[in-house]
């Protein structure tokens, strides 16, 4: 195994399979790996000795000691969870409703909600039947789950699938985040925001300071959201906004979990307080749902299951979680609460803000921030676009840089070069180029859609046929799904619900011109 640059890993447990207590007298079982990853798990007859013994006190207390360091409370638990689900997806839900209609959206986010809950669900009890750690005790990656049930080539897949399925995330947060601190910038600071601008010519390379604020911008432009930073400027940019979101977030993505979650509670509060305050600004701008913009069943639903449902990627952070939690924090319990709140959330602020806003822009916060809907909604989207996009950046190295140095497939230095280093100091050249938006966009509908829905689907039905271990999480609670083959019909029917809705995505975002003017020819005769 690979040792960290200082110190003690985040993800690498200095006593393993730690048992349960009986009274006065605690059973440790030891399990390192060596070499060549065969276990050595020494074993005694009973007849322990004086110095055995005193070593498995020692060990047990010191185990003991390292564990309350690195839990996770309920508080915690809930942020992470619901900063992991309330993403961008929030930030488009008014244009969607407006578009695609109250009953079909409103549906599409519930199923999505409750198909993440049970893959989550899924993949919690599927690393709890790794031997040992039925209490999540170990240190169980998302790819070190594939390599006990699946071996090393799954292991090694998945690795790179998880890579890139986060570091798309990412890339795009961390480019949305600097766009909105330049979007502020460029309304409150005189003189608006600046940047440093590289372009390529025949004679060579161009680099020169520009600026931009909303003094170019037309009234219509900021209604309707087309007044965005540095829109017209070709090459690429190193822009003010993003040396801001550098600066603040890149310190946060070298925490570890448990550090990091203290941060989340911020992000989680934030949340709640702005969306609040969204709330009481719609109604203030006048709901109208008789007469608004939002019909019952819509006219395009093309990029309807695209929009929603790769932003319930909770499952990304469940392995993480489950190793830093508290042992009385409830699995089933943290998934669900999250996942209510959250589709709550989108279905509230998507609701509201379509039947207010009757130009809403495709990203609502590009409307909301121009102020042209005054200066309170303004300041409450730049806060929460700044705080719940951003706090995702750190969130999303952090899990990155767990799974690869967690599995010993890299060394602690290194996964920070590749989870923390690269998005952050290499991200500014794609904050110019819809190519790349695009290409970002794409490769984190097909990623996710493996990552989030996919593969933990299959290997819960996988480790089903190998493993007859009790079911250490209720994942159909209330309902009585126990049996084996009932367990395996449920499954089935989950995997083939998630790749209906994944292809219905894929064929939507593709095709989605042509069902629109399919629809409109439709209602034309």
């Amino acid at each position: 195994m690979n040792s960290p640059s200082s110190g003690t890993s985040e993800r690498t447990p200095l006593i393993r399979n730690v048992g349960s207590t009986n009274d006065n007298i605690r059973t440790v079982n030891f399990s390192y790996t060596n070499g060549d990853d065969s276990k050595i798990s020494p074993t005694g007859d009973g007849k322990k000795s004086f110095l055995h013994l005193s070593l498995q006190r020692s060990a047990s207390t010191f185990s003991d000691a390292v564990s309350s360091m690195r839990r996770i409370g309920y508080l915690g638990s809930m942020s992470i969870a619901v900063n992991s689900l309330t993403g961008p997806a929030m930030l488009a839900l008014p244009d969607t409703y407006q578009r695609s209609g109250l009953i079909p959206t409103t549906l599409v986010i519930i199923f999505v909600c409750i198909l993440s809950a049970l893959c989550c669900l899924h993949m919690s009890n599927t690393i709890s039947k790794i031997p040992g750690n039925s209490n999540f005790t170990n240190d169980i990656g998302f790819s070190e789950c594939f390599r006990y049930f699946w071996g090393q080539r799954s292991f090694m897949y998945t690795q790179l699938l998880f890579f890139c399925c986060i570091t798309c995330l990412n890339v795009s947060s961390i480019v949305d985040t600097a766009q909105v601190v330049d979007t502020f910038l460029g309304h409150w600071i005189p003189g608006g925001s600046a940047a440093m601008n590289f372009r390529w010519t025949e004679s060579g390379m161009h680099v020169r300071l520009i600026k931009w604020n909303y003094e170019t911008c037309s009234d219509e432009m900021m209604i309707t959201g087309e007044c965005v930073p540095f829109l017209d400027n070709n090459g690429m940019l190193f822009t003010m906004g993003y040396a801001i979101t550098l600066l603040i977030f890149l310190p946060m993505a070298l925490m570890d979990l448990k550090e990091n979650a203290a941060v989340q509670v911020v992000g989680f509060i934030v949340l709640l307080v702005t969306s609040l305050g969204f709330i009481i600004l719609f109604f203030q701008e006048g709901v109208d749902f008789v007469d608004g913009d939002v019909s019952l069943w819509g006219t395009e639903w093309g990029s309807l299951f695209g929009v929603v449902l790769f932003n319930f990627a909770l499952v990304v952070a469940i392995p993480a979680w489950l190793y830093e939690k508290e042992p009385d924090v409830d699995v089933p319990t943290v998934v669900h609460s999250s996942s209510i709140l959250s589709a709550t959330l989108y279905i509230v602020i998507g609701v509201l803000g379509a039947t207010s806003m009757p130009y809403v822009s495709q990203n609502m916060l590009e409307s909301l921030m121009s102020g042209a809907f005054g200066t309170i909604m303004q300041l409450c989207a730049s806060v929460f676009a700044f705080f719940i996009i951003g706090l995702g950046c750190p969130l999303f190295s952090v899990l990155t840089r767990m799974n690869l140095a967690g599995s010993g497939l890299v060394s602690h230095r290194t996964a920070n070069g590749l989870a923390v280093y690269l998005p952050f100091l290499t991200s500014w050249v794609f904050y110019q180029g819809d190519a790349i938006t695009q290409l970002l966009s794409w490769g984190g509908i097909i990623f996710t859609s493996l990552i989030a829905f996919v593969l933990p689907l299959l290997l819960a039905l996988h480790a089903l046929d190998v493993c007859d271990d009790e079911i250490a999480v209720a994942v159909y609670s209330p309902f009585s799904i126990t049996t084996k083959k009932s367990q395996q019909t449920a499954l089935k029917v989950l995997l083939v619900l998630a790749v209906l809705a994944i292809l219905a995505a894929i064929f939507g975002n593709v095709f989605n011109d042509d069902i629109a003017s399919l629809v409109e020819q439709m209602d034309k005769h």
